[in-house]
């Protein structure tokens, strides 16, 4: 954060007349850009406006963990022109948020942007807090829909059929409006009617020949000025609606009238912020289940250092791993937010973070680790393949190298098709015997393969020396 710091009040002191107090309250609003990039699935940055107030800065930028990034490159230290950005020039001209406005980046991609002002104590805007989400998939939708305007003259006549028949427009859950070019009702459904009091002071009968402006307070005159189609989302009492205008254009005439298409969304953007929510809840609920078993370790340790029998420091050790393993799973998804993780560092983390019992003093271990590509698991089968690979290093180190000064373990996890491989190889002393099917980490192995992965386990003679253990089970998704 001290970077941070130190960024912003270079950037603002090169490019800005702004005072120590004012700069102080921008540092303190990028203290949240990263909380609200994960949660938004967008790209945030704050911005001001230099000496020149054509153009502005950027000064803090945080790209989201939840969602790809919208630029390749940091865009910090970036000026925009005021002809590039009217959305970040609007909110900073009248110190209101501009929301909801359609751009397009410089590496072509379409985006929401959402511009919230920043104020001092004086009430004068410093900065613009924007805010970018990827609609790309949607703006493309849009564009096919798009060509169908080509055809409008003939929707226009098929409307007016379709205005004979009352009954198919008013069977529609969705508000329709028709009106003329001078924005006067010249026709609404059932649903639209029902909106348009809910929202209107003036509760008139009829509602024929009304100014839309007068009745609808989030309709703007830009909604039925253009002559094409275009979409919106707006927010009205509690509630949030997509608002399309298609132009019907009367080319015979030269006249045109505009259809407004109304739908209530709100259930829809309800849902979304729980599913928001849920994440957040669930990456708490990851985090927390990784301090309770990191207390526990703690407190297994505190209890190693005051003392216990010789014969018990190794059972302590083992436990003290196979809780870390669990917990190596529980911190990659508590930073995730998603039920999904990358086994090959959750096998690096157990590789090289834990301290395995040095069951031969003298004999040094290496441990090698070979993958063909990520693979993630969902985080079930993620903490049985932890156990499963902390047991199996155990067995190594416990039996393999006996006599030997030096040894060497070979992890393989890979892809065959639709199996997942995990294989533990040593180039100890070979099978003698030694695995006791009935020792706990075998038993542990036997049963999380069974059980919980629904695969295999076996292991055999490495080729005269050293022995190998696989594990093999299929790859599902849930």
């Amino acid at each position: 954060m001290t970077d941070v710091k130190q960024q912003i009040n270079r950037l603002c002191k090169l490019h800005t007349s702004l005072t120590v107090k004012d700069i102080e309250i921008l540092v303190e609003k990028s203290k949240s850009l990263q909380m609200i990039a994960d949660l938004a699935q967008g790209n945030v940055f704050i911005d001001c406006v230099t000496e020149d107030p054509q153009t502005a800065v950027v000064i803090a930028e945080a790209v989201p963990s939840t969602a790809p990034s919208l630029y390749r490159y940091r865009v910090v230290e970036k000026k925009i022109l005021a002809s590039y950005e009217p959305a970040v020039f609007k909110a900073y001209r009248t110190g209101r948020p501009v929301m909801m406005n359609r751009a397009l980046t410089h590496e072509g991609s379409h985006v929401c942007q959402n511009v919230t002002p920043i104020q001092n104590q004086e009430g004068l805007t410093i900065g613009l807090l924007i805010l970018e989400t990827d609609i790309t998939p949607q703006v493309e939708q849009e564009q096919e829909l798009a060509i169908l305007s080509e055809t409008t003259a003939e929707f226009g006549r098929t409307w007016d059929i379709v205005l004979k028949d009352q009954m198919i427009p008013d069977y529609l859950e969705e508000a329709l409006i028709l009106l003329g070019e001078d924005g006067a009702i010249q026709y609404a459904n059932n649903f639209a009617i029902g909106l348009i009091r809910e929202h209107s002071l003036n509760q008139t009968q009829n509602l024929t020949n009304r100014d839309i402006l007068q009745v609808l307070p989030f309709v703007d005159e830009t909604d039925f000025s253009h002559r094409g189609i275009a979409q919106r989302e707006v927010r009205s009492m509690d509630k949030v609606f997509i608002l399309r205008s298609i132009c019907l254009l009367d080319k015979k005439a030269d006249s045109k009238r505009m259809l407004l298409y109304i739908r209530d969304i709100t259930d829809l953007r309800d849902k979304e912020r729980q599913l928001m929510v849920n994440q957040v809840v669930i990456k708490e609920i990851h985090h927390r289940v990784k301090n309770n078993l990191q207390t526990v370790a703690s407190l297994l340790r505190m209890q190693m250092r005051r003392g216990v029998p010789e014969e018990t420091k190794q059972l302590y050790q083992e436990s003290l791993n196979r809780i870390a393993s669990i917990a190596a799973v529980h911190d990659v998804l508590s930073n995730s937010g998603i039920e999904k993780v990358n086994m090959v560092n959750i096998i690096k983390k157990i590789t090289t973070g834990q301290v395995f019992f040095p069951y031969q003093p003298d004999c040094s271990v290496s441990i090698d680790i070979h993958t063909e590509e990520d693979i993630e698991l969902n985080s079930a089968q993620a903490v049985s393949l932890a156990l499963i690979v902390t047991e199996l290093i155990q067995n190594c180190m416990k039996h393999a190298f006996i006599g030997r000064s030096k040894g060497n373990i070979t992890i393989h996890f890979k892809r065959n098709g639709q199996m997942i491989e995990l294989g533990v190889f040593d180039d100890g002393n070979g099978l003698d015997d030694y695995i006791d099917t009935n020792h706990l980490g075998i038993e542990i192995v036997k049963n999380l393969t069974s059980y919980d992965l629904n695969g295999k386990f076996g292991y055999l003679p490495k080729n005269g020396q050293g022995t190998m253990a696989w594990v093999t089970f299929p790859d599902r998704e849930e």
